[in-house]
């Protein structure tokens, strides 16, 4: 008879923890300025904070964390801070001067039935990964004014940014998936 209850210890490879642990690390430095907008654009009626949380660490340690252990690299424009059924908005242009960032878009047409109003509102996140600052527009951009121009705020004035452009309907129930724009 073969003893099928027999417990054997695995043997852990120390390397192999220190790695996984390493990229978790690596994930939450990346998501934590982020924190405010991923628990709002991952979230869904029915999803708690930890979950919606939960949900972009899992997009970020799959896909955003790359490379080899020790040498891991976060790559930005493979993240998601938001995730959703409304459609992205088809940018035009977009570009830095100084410490101002002017963005203009088309609206798209679509024969899919989908939840996109006139009146979602535009959210552009400006992330600067190093110094771990993030911030977004105060004023009320929405997808009918077809352009934006905003005033980068002081921490980021001269900094390397990474943009990131999302919306969400006026109840702020349903979002689009973010788009990245790249870094400026």
């Amino acid at each position: 008879m073969l003893v099928i209850s027999e417990f054997k210890k695995q043997v852990t490879d120390p390397t192999r923890r220190e790695a996984a642990q390493e990229r978790f690390r690596l994930a939450r430095r990346f998501l934590n300025p982020l924190y405010p907008l991923i628990r709002k654009g991952f979230a869904h009626s029915k999803c708690t904070v930890q979950a919606a949380f939960g949900r972009a660490m899992s997009h970020t340690l799959t896909n955003v964390i790359q490379g080899e252990y020790p040498d891991f690299e976060v790559v930005p424009a493979l993240a998601k801070i938001s995730n959703g059924m409304l459609s992205p908005l088809a940018v035009n242009t977009c570009v830095r001067t100084t410490n101002t960032i002017q963005l203009s878009w088309d609206v798209t047409e679509s024969n899919i039935k989908d939840y996109n109003q006139w009146d979602d509102q535009v959210i552009l996140c400006t992330y600067d990964i190093i110094g771990e600052q993030a911030a977004i527009n105060e004023q009320q951009v929405l997808r009918k004014d077809l352009q934006m121009t905003i005033e980068l705020p002081s921490i980021l004035h001269d900094r390397p940014v990474h943009l990131y452009l999302f919306l969400h309907d006026r109840d702020e129930n349903l979002y689009s998936r973010s788009q990245y724009l790249g870094l400026f």
